[in-house]
């Protein structure tokens, strides 16, 4: 595991966990921005079973709260 994640370091610039947050935060702002699905909704569609953790990750990622999110990409 060590050599696939090192490769995958290589080429992607991530770690495989940081790869995968990153592609969940990427379809959730795209729900964010195409739908009225609740932050709930749209935490477990992204594979977060709990929406606090979720919001959490996602302002580690963007910088905003998910609610913040689509307040600013609807203005």
């Amino acid at each position: 595991t060590s050599h696939f994640t090192s490769l995958f370091l290589q080429h992607t610039g991530h770690s495989p966990i940081d790869y995968l947050i990153r592609v969940r935060i990427s379809r959730a702002c795209s729900l964010l921005d195409m739908t009225s699905l609740s932050i709930q909704e749209i935490a477990a569609r992204t594979g977060y079973g709990d929406p606090y953790y979720f919001s959490r990750i996602f302002k580690k990622v963007t910088g905003l709260s998910p609610k913040s999110y689509r307040s600013s990409s609807k203005g």
